[in-house]
């Protein structure tokens, strides 16, 4: 029961196809009626030359070859053209009658002409199925004995005739099915790799949006910071790049920025840009120190790397509120520096250190410039500058420093966009080999300071003095007396506290931060003693007789009633005590 089910699926399975193969069918249809075409018209052409010079063309048996090719060559071809080879039925109509013909030119002609006629179909029905191939072969054997009693033709007195014939269609059956099997193993490869194909592509846009959603996108960044403008863009090369460039505040007065580029293209590139990106991000906000920063993220991404990739990376800090600049450039190209005063662009050129990645346990130097209001800063990566025209040349640093001296009104995306069209303009024709990456950020003007600190000795005998420190900025806004004292008697909680529990015998410091901001005052208290977040602490019962209280959290108790606001927060080894007062 089973082979005949499986003899029943091989049968069906001629019929059935899906859609690749059906293409291929419908050109393997097309395909072969133009060689019965061209056979067609051999035939008539060479008959017509041949007419005068061999009267034996004019004989029954010729003028009987020529209906027959006419009615099994060019009429079977002339309706797969109409129908554009789509039928299903169209493959079957085709290989019988061109075989019969076949059969019928053995006998007129000699064997040889026939097998070369044969041939073409032979390659065009190369993507037919085996078991189609199979099918024809029987059928047309049948029709072949069949035909041969109907015309009267006598082959068994023609040994020879029916010898050569026969010989002559089992090499076209053997040679059609093992073509065929070829063509069917084709057809699956080609299956599996469109298949691959179509999920590498899948893939590879699913990486590109990753990747361009991990750069910051939105411009600007920092709305609510007027202090400065900035603008990037980066054009990977590839689906995806291993450039990359990033903004993020450290704090409220520093602002970081960073331009990279991972050796390599693709996706290892890719994976490398998103591990660098990140390392650089994390490990600066806890360092908040460029040179340090570089030196644990080159070990962070030494360690397992054994690809080779490295990152060449531009990483600076802007205070914004008095426009000092450090920075650290681990062996990328030097940036392009805008001077209010000069009113010219010119390369901030330094010794550059080591690329990251590239070795261990490398102390990296950090830079330090002052700049004023009005100054720029343009980042790039080395697709800018080694962008290559179909001539050759590169575009140059002469090229873009004078580009950019030549468009001194633009503001940051315009200029950005500016860059990236005479790129464009540049290279012409040339395809991009490498990634495009840019980044400007002007600094528009200082940023207020409205933070006053101070650091005391958490120390009980430092208590008169930080009261005074606040009493005095706080009359400095004018706030009233009774807000003064309320603030004075909380501060008084608070840093005895930390002077008694905070550092046990140790000595240790209590910073206080003072910031107004519309209509209220910003306490922040730090110290790097034992962690501890007060506002854990259960509220005492006050309507309880004092003798029957727990011992501790009063102060903090009454922070949070004349306060309104109290936040803690444990962070780079500090604790932080926030608390606001509406003034």
């Amino acid at each position: 029961m089973d082979n005949i089910k499986k003899l029943f699926s091989e049968f069906k399975s001629i019929f059935v196809t899906n859609d690749l193969l059906k293409e291929n069918e419908q050109h393997a249809n097309i395909v072969t009626a133009t060689t019965m075409l061209n056979l067609f018209l051999v035939i008539i052409i060479g008959w017509l030359l041949n007419k005068s010079n061999n009267p034996s063309l004019e004989s029954i048996n010729v003028i009987y070859i020529l209906i027959n090719c006419f009615i099994g060559l060019f009429i079977p071809s002339i309706i797969c053209f109409i129908l554009k080879g789509k039928k299903k039925w169209l493959k079957y109509l085709l290989l019988n009658m061109f075989i019969l013909i076949l059969v019928e030119i053995d006998n007129k002609m000699s064997y040889t002409t026939a097998f070369l006629m044969v041939i073409p179909v032979i390659l065009s029905a190369r993507y037919y199925k085996k078991n189609f191939t199979i099918l024809i072969s029987v059928i047309n054997f049948i029709a072949y004995i069949i035909l041969s009693i109907l015309v009267g033709v006598n082959y068994i007195a023609n040994y020879q005739s029916i010898i050569s014939a026969t010989l002559l269609y089992y090499v076209v059956v053997f040679a059609s099915v093992q073509i065929s099997r070829s063509g069917k193993n084709m057809i699956e490869k080609q299956k599996e790799i469109t298949t691959k194909g179509a999920r590498i592509e899948t893939e590879l846009n699913l990486a590109n949006v990753i990747q361009k959603n991990m750069l910051p996108s939105i411009f600007p960044p920092f709305p609510e910071h007027k202090e400065f403008d900035i603008y990037a863009l980066m054009t990977p090369a590839k689906e995806v790049g291993g450039d990359f460039y990033d903004m993020f505040l450290i704090d409220d007065d520093h602002l970081a920025i960073c331009m990279a580029d991972v050796s390599g293209k693709g996706i290892p590139a890719s994976l490398f840009m998103m591990i660098s990106k990140i390392l650089i991000k994390n490990v600066s906000c806890i360092d908040k120190q460029t040179d340090i920063a570089f030196t644990r993220v080159n070990n962070m991404l030494c360690d397992g790397n054994k690809t080779g990739i490295f990152v060449t990376a531009w990483f600076g800090i802007l205070d914004l509120t008095n426009g000092h600049l450090e920075f650290v450039n681990a062996g990328h190209n030097p940036p392009l520096l805008y001077s209010n005063k000069t009113g010219t662009f010119e390369y901030l050129k330094t010794k550059p250190n080591m690329v990251l990645a590239g070795m261990e346990n490398v102390n990296y130097k950090k830079n330090e410039i002052k700049i004023e209001p009005g100054d720029r800063l343009f980042l790039y990566t080395d697709g800018v500058t080694e962008a290559t025209n179909i001539n050759n040349k590169l575009y140059g640093e002469d090229r873009l420093r004078d580009l950019l001296n030549n468009n001194l009104d633009l503001d940051v995306e315009e200029t950005i966009n500016t860059v990236r069209r005479d790129i464009d303009d540049f290279v012409e024709k040339a395809e991009q080999f490498d990634d495009i990456t840019m980044l400007e950020i002007l600094y528009k003007k200082k940023k207020e300071n409205n933070i006053i600190k101070k650091k005391f000795k958490a120390d009980k005998k430092e208590l008169l003095n930080i009261q005074e420190f606040a009493e005095t900025e706080l009359k400095k806004h004018n706030c009233d007396n009774k807000i003064i004292n309320q603030i004075k008697l909380v501060t008084e909680e608070i840093f005895i506290n930390i002077a008694n529990y905070a550092y046990k015998e140790k000595i240790g410091f209590c910073t206080l931060a003072i910031q107004f901001e519309d209509n209220k005052v910003i306490f922040i208290f730090e110290d790097e003693g034992i962690p501890f977040n007060p506002l854990e602490r259960p509220d005492p019962d006050v309507s309880l007789p004092i003798d029957k209280r727990n011992i501790g959290g009063l102060g903090i108790f009454l922070t949070k009633k004349t306060m309104d606001d109290v936040k803690y927060k444990y962070e780079n080894k500090k604790n932080v005590l926030i608390i606001i007062k509406n003034i």
